[in-house]
């Protein structure tokens, strides 16, 4: 059995898109949706789409400032899957930013 490990483009992954998102709104409070979806690698409605269900679930807070947004993470929130509830989201965002990831948007 031939390992696919090293190849970029696979089928399936273990974050979701809404985990990724999550993380970027959370590193870069003022992100346009065209940034994330380029870091992200899907179409700015599946981000806008993403925003919303997170909106709706009360994970992100979105606070219109002149012609932008910024965005508020509610990271003590926690994880959906009832078999990891007892994690946060922020416990996740840590986990996907790794060590030293600085935040932007916040001044």
């Amino acid at each position: 059995m031939k390992s696919s490990s090293h190849n970029s483009d696979h089928d399936w992954r273990f974050v979701t898109n809404h985990a990724h998102v999550l993380e970027y709104v959370a590193r870069d409070a003022r992100a346009r949706l065209r940034d994330i979806a380029a870091e992200v690698g899907i179409t700015e409605r599946a981000v806008a789409q993403i925003v919303k269900d997170l909106e709706q679930a009360g994970y992100l807070r979105k606070i219109r400032e002149g012609r932008r947004n910024r965005y508020e993470v509610d990271a003590e929130l926690p994880l959906r899957h009832p078999k990891h509830r007892h994690h946060t989201v922020g416990a996740l965002i840590r986990f996907l930013q790794g060590p030293g990831v600085a935040r932007r948007g916040d001044s």
